[in-house]
């Protein structure tokens, strides 16, 4: 029998029917339900019978409509069921979150806090969406989202957008379809915060005030500031890495680094028991670096503006950009680049000097 709505109502269980307008339309009774089929062959031969909807649900002109433009996608080499499962069976944002841990987080040091904003940002907003389908608009959505927090939109931009890039590696995205790459960041002002001469005396006063009770926490922000390390650098730092004034760090944020160390901070590190493995023992001084700078009147003053304190100290000492990078340990000479400014206020201030220099020698001073 030819398929009919006047024969697909008095089709039995077990039967089926062929269509005649569509090659390979097929409905089939079951026991509770009647379905539409269409059976094709991809152009390297592989049968495919995907099944098309229940009828009355789907009636018969869907059903050709349906299968026609199935035959259609076929015909252009195509594999509709195919890419239907495919599409299926693809991740998730939230399962791409965790392939980004498990195969790329694993051995950063800073994989702690990936897995923490995708589990505050990421994941609440996109993680349900397939990481395939993800585009723009669902993009420029998040960022929106976080737009009270102006730079952590754009770090979480800059995390998704490197997650994507990894998703066309590993071939869950179609090439060059990142959706990250036309959404607008947010305009950040740089933080140029640095510590003042009369911030340095106060700081001085809290530091010697808690040497005696908390002596590990006070010679790690000492290092700190006399060394421009980072506060992990100084915390991982082992006694064994320590080769006269030279503190060689196998692995960094920038890599291995080469760390010097003024004689200042070799006489705090000398003042310091050897009884664990790394020169301090302790991994933050955070607890009491905020007793310090409250007390000091700088409560907005965090432990990495030291290092930029360091920098402007070196600048104003005369060295130039590059060796500020070198001691910094700057992969970039972008990120050292942040500093140029002081050297333009240093070089006004050395204009000055010399010009009333000069002026007093026209005077016969």
């Amino acid at each position: 029998m030819d398929l009919t709505n006047n024969n697909i109502k008095q089709l039995k269980p077990g039967e089926s029917l062929r269509d005649k307008h569509v090659t390979g339309l097929q409905l089939r009774a079951f026991e509770k339900r009647k379905s539409f089929y269409l059976y094709y062959r991809t152009k390297v031969g592989k049968e495919r019978r995907p099944k098309l909807g229940d009828f009355p649900t789907i009636k018969l002109a869907d059903a050709r409509s349906i299968a026609q433009d199935i035959l259609f996608q076929v015909a252009q080499g195509r594999d509709p069921q195919k890419e239907r499962q495919t599409a299926k069976n693809a991740p998730t944002v939230a399962e791409l979150c965790d392939l980004y841990i498990t195969e790329h987080s694993i051995n950063k040091k800073s994989g702690w806090m990936d897995r923490m904003n995708f589990d505050n940002h990421i994941i609440p907003m996109l993680g349900k969406l397939k990481t395939h389908e993800v585009d723009i608009d669902d993009m420029e959505r998040f960022h929106k989202s976080l737009s009270h927090i102006k730079p952590t939109a754009n770090r979480m931009l800059a995390l998704c957008s490197h997650m994507f890039n990894l998703a066309e590696k590993w071939k869950l995205r179609d090439r060059h379809s990142n959706p990250c790459y036309l959404v607008t960041r947010y305009p950040e002002a740089m933080r140029k915060r640095y510590m003042t001469p009369e911030e340095a005396s106060g700081i001085a006063m809290g530091l010697n005030k808690y040497k005696d009770s908390n002596p590990a926490s006070v010679a790690f922000i000492y290092l700190l500031i006399l060394s421009g390390a980072r506060k992990s650098e100084i915390g991982n730092a082992k006694w064994d890495w320590l080769e006269g004034s030279k503190l060689h760090l196998p692995d960094s944020k920038t890599g291995a680094k080469l760390v010097h160390l003024p004689e200042q901070a070799l006489e705090v590190i000398h003042t310091l028991p050897r009884y664990c493995d790394t020169i301090t023992g302790i991994k933050d001084p955070t607890r009491i670096w905020r007793k310090i700078r409250l007390e000091a009147g700088c409560p907005d003053l965090r432990l990495h503006d030291l290092r930029h304190s360091f920098a402007s100290a070196g600048i104003s000492a005369g060295l130039s950009l590059p060796q500020i990078g070198e001691l910094l340990g700057h992969a970039d000479t972008r990120t050292t680049s942040r500093y140029a400014h002081l050297m333009d206020e240093a070089a006004d201030s050395a204009v000055n000097l010399t010009a009333n220099i000069i002026e007093d020698l026209l005077q016969g001073k």
